[in-house]
């Protein structure tokens, strides 16, 4: 008995390891070139330049309501599986994570302390956004993106993106987390 069910289990472990792996040929783009990609998509993109916070913010994104994000924030179908993985990643993802500048077209990245002098001053908008999660295929990504323009004003809101066929991400859900403006 156990030298079939010892051969049987191991081909199990095998099995779910090999579907936790990311698809062959799966594209991940670093978290800047995602940002850079999607911040005009949710954001006025003819900005010159904006305030971003250093270090990235927790995502939202970690329970969900599947029959109210199907009936008002998803713009198409995106198939339940998806959006479990997503918030699996986001679950799985709470580690501290600090933006490379260098690699962020338009952002000026500040410290929390440097954005609360610039919201003090009123010289302009901050944004914070949460670390950005991929499906393992590489073909939907979820991210947080807040804008903050002074003590009780703002938006946030949990975007989800498609990668199309022609590389391009679309925005194909999107829920306001708390908005003060």
């Amino acid at each position: 008995m156990v030298r079939f069910f010892l051969p049987l289990l191991i081909f199990c472990v095998r099995v779910q390891t090999r579907a936790q792996r990311p698809a062959a040929g799966a594209h991940f783009p670093s978290p800047e070139a995602f940002v850079n990609a999607v911040f005009p998509a949710v954001f006025n993109g003819s900005l010159d330049h904006y305030y971003l916070v250093s270090g990235t913010d927790s995502c939202r994104f970690l329970k969900y309501n599947y029959d109210e994000w199907v009936k008002y924030h998803l713009s198409e179908p995106v198939p339940f599986d998806v959006l479990n993985e997503l918030a699996q990643k986001v679950y799985l993802s709470r580690y501290p994570y600090y933006w490379k500048p260098s690699l962020l077209k338009k952002a000026i990245c500040v410290t929390r302390h440097q954005a609360d002098s610039i919201l003090e001053a009123k010289k302009d908008f901050i944004f914070s956004f949460s670390l950005p999660q991929f499906t393992d295929d590489g073909q939907f990504g979820v991210i947080d993106l807040n804008l903050i323009c002074g003590p009780e004003c703002g938006k946030g809101v949990t975007c989800i993106f498609r990668l199309t066929a022609t590389g391009v991400w679309k925005l194909v859900g999107e829920n306001t987390n708390w908005d003060t403006r």
